[in-house]
């Protein structure tokens, strides 16, 4: 069964290192679906060469305007951006960006028709994980265009696959039973190649987030191996 492989580069590789990455992940041979989140000052040469989904780290609740150094949904859209990351931790605990600031830029996004990669569930405590789905997701119309990135800080291999299922299951029972749909949703909680089968066969779950490891094309065919071998 294919599934989704969101690769989140951060802010990792230089100028000098884009083509050759490139080259060789339209190379992977693979079923699943990927999606590639690199550095914005590299979104061009990835739209231009690469043979794989693009998606942006971010994007600016505004549309346009006086704000150095923001980049909007309407000037992603504008090069064939079609994903955007929204609300990942390091934002929240590094930049202070709220819910409120999240939710409007979720609004940007599908407004702009560019599919929110909405991260969400860093403490891992699921009452709380809930309640903020609930308020980012107010107000706000098709749903099932969200991929939801369950990206608890507790990492796999530090948490039992059992634990993990339990989570994701109620997280996709809160979507089903709120909204009626089938939520597109896919795990970061950081994943050791080790249990990572596992962590894919829970049956509610489309698919991974990988953060820096996935700015190394090596460690990324390896990642691809292990899902399919």
């Amino acid at each position: 069964m294919k599934k989704l492989v969101i690769l989140n580069h951060k802010m990792n590789l230089e100028y000098d290192e884009v083509i050759p990455y490139i080259q060789k992940i339209n190379e992977l041979d693979t079923e699943n679906n990927i999606i590639i989140c690199p550095s914005s000052i590299y979104l061009n040469d990835f739209m231009n060469h690469c043979t794989w989904g693009i998606g942006s780290q971010n994007t600016s609740e505004k549309l346009d305007g006086n704000y150095t150094g923001e980049i909007s949904t309407l000037q992603l859209k504008s090069i064939g951006v079609e994903y955007s990351i929204i609300g990942h931790y390091e934002r929240k605990k590094y930049f202070h960006e709220t819910i409120e600031q999240i939710h409007k830029k979720l609004e940007a996004c599908m407004d702009a028709n560019i599919a929110p990669i909405l991260c969400f569930g860093e403490t891992g405590e699921i009452e709380s994980t809930l309640d903020d789905l609930e308020k980012l997701l107010k107000g706000i119309e098709r749903i099932d265009f969200i991929i939801f990135a369950y990206e608890p800080l507790k990492v796999a291999e530090e948490n039992n696959v059992e634990e993990i299922q339990e989570q994701i299951k109620q997280i996709y029972n809160y979507l089903y039973d709120k909204y009626q749909i089938k939520p597109n949703l896919v795990y970061g909680g950081g994943i050791a190649r080790k249990n990572i089968k596992q962590v894919l066969e829970i049956p509610e779950l489309n698919g991974i987030m990988i953060g820096k490891v996935s700015a190394n094309i090596e460690q990324v065919q390896k990642i691809i191996k292990e899902m399919e071998g």
